[in-house]
């Protein structure tokens, strides 16, 4: 989930080319965890999705806000880094990432695809995925026991998102929607079964924005036998420090876990 690709030369039948390939993956193995490492770069660009990911990535006041921000503030700013972020829609900052016009994408759900074209960090939160209904549509609810049930019915999601996390075939997700607005609107008309969301999501609307995707008789469900969907921030594979990035910022993330700074950061946005 974590692991970035790497290539090795073919390794001869000698035991010279064994010892120096032994080097070289040591070597590897402490840039991939070694606490302190010194950027040459003194800024990077990340991206968050443009539609708002409350509480973790927002814009409130004509500034880019939230959880996000405040952990890459936290552990680029001991490194002296300035790290801006912009919010285009989550399809171009995703491309636009790869392409190496952004360094980073942050608040990344894992596929496969993803760990191809990018580097991925740890991950850095965990969010419940969910299923939301109509009361109106199904007044009596959903039967729904397994992930499987979900795939049955008229799942919608955002557009350009990745739900293979849910547990849900992702290519079955009818993802048109380019916000969440369009997601009720969809599925109080019945073009819908079911939308899909992470929880911490939509409430993080309701503290960050004041919207409450949950009204007018909008049920959420936890997807059964999902235990969490874990989040990491992508990084360019352009980028010429993109190891050195990853490495700070997995280092970040245990240091801040460890002293009960992360869960601090985000207690500030949901209580």
């Amino acid at each position: 989930m974590k692991k970035a690709t790497r290539s090795a030369a073919g390794l001869a039948a000698t035991a010279f080319t064994a010892t120096a390939f032994a080097a070289t993956a040591l070597t590897g193995a402490a840039l991939l965890s070694s606490p302190a490492l010194a950027l040459d770069t003194s800024s990077l660009k990340a991206c968050g999705d443009g539609a708002g990911w409350p509480p973790y990535t927002f814009e409130k006041g004509g500034q880019v806000q939230g959880y996000d921000v405040d952990v890459l503030n936290a552990i680029f700013g001991k490194e002296g880094v300035d790290v801006s972020v912009a919010m285009p829609p989550w399809k171009r900052c995703v491309l636009q990432t790869k392409a190496g016009n952004y360094d980073i994408a942050l608040s990344a759900s894992y596929s496969e695809e993803r760990d191809k074209d990018f580097i991925l960090t740890n991950y850095y939160y965990t969010l419940q995925p969910s299923y939301i209904y109509s009361t109106s549509q199904y007044p009596n609810g959903l039967n729904i026991s397994t992930m499987d049930d979900l795939n049955g019915l008229r799942m919608c999601g955002l557009l350009g998102y990745n739900y293979t996390g849910f547990g849900v075939d992702d290519s079955k997700v009818r993802k048109s929607a380019k916000s969440f607005d369009q997601l009720v609107q969809k599925t109080e008309a019945g073009r819908c079964d079911v939308f899909l969301a992470r929880y911490e999501i939509l409430a993080g609307f309701k503290v960050a924005k004041g919207t409450d995707y949950l009204a007018g008789g909008m049920q959420a469900e936890p997807i059964p036998g999902n235990s969490g969907d874990k989040f990491h921030m992508m990084i360019s594979r352009e980028h010429p420090e993109a190891m050195e990035i990853k490495a700070t910022l997995d280092a970040g993330f245990e240091s801040m876990r460890e002293s009960g700074k992360l869960q601090a950061v985000l207690d500030a946005y949901i209580k």
